[in-house]
């Protein structure tokens, strides 16, 4: 299988936090982890299966150059489910990067290097 990826992913093992968009009765959940990024999506692990076009908000938190940290918010959309043991591996793009995220992004794939 050919991949033409418009960006390159990088293996990250991340906490994340995320939360269903348009559903009111959606609360921040814990997935277990990110599995790798770019910035164009991510992959991570849920314990919920949700549907292709489930459209989520993200709670990222990166480790910048200067050993902080920053969280950020990430709009996304599902694009891909597979099942896993104990989880789901859930493909999403990213729907909305504002340029300071983009910067923040940026910073962080580069710290985690290729």
């Amino acid at each position: 299988m050919i991949e033409n990826r418009k960006y390159p992913r990088y293996e990250a093992h991340v906490l994340v936090r995320y939360k269903k968009l348009n559903d009111p009765t959606s609360s921040w959940q814990s997935g277990p982890e990110i599995r790798n990024i770019s910035l164009g999506g991510l992959l991570f692990s849920a314990y919920e299966k949700m549907p292709v076009g489930t459209l989520l908000i993200f709670k990222l938190q990166i480790f910048m150059e200067d050993s902080s940290v920053k969280i950020i918010e990430l709009s996304a959309k599902v694009v891909g489910v597979e099942d896993g043991i104990i989880s789901y591996d859930t493909r999403v793009a990213f729907t909305e990067l504002s340029n300071p995220n983009k910067v923040f992004l940026k910073q962080f794939i580069k710290y985690l290097g290729p």
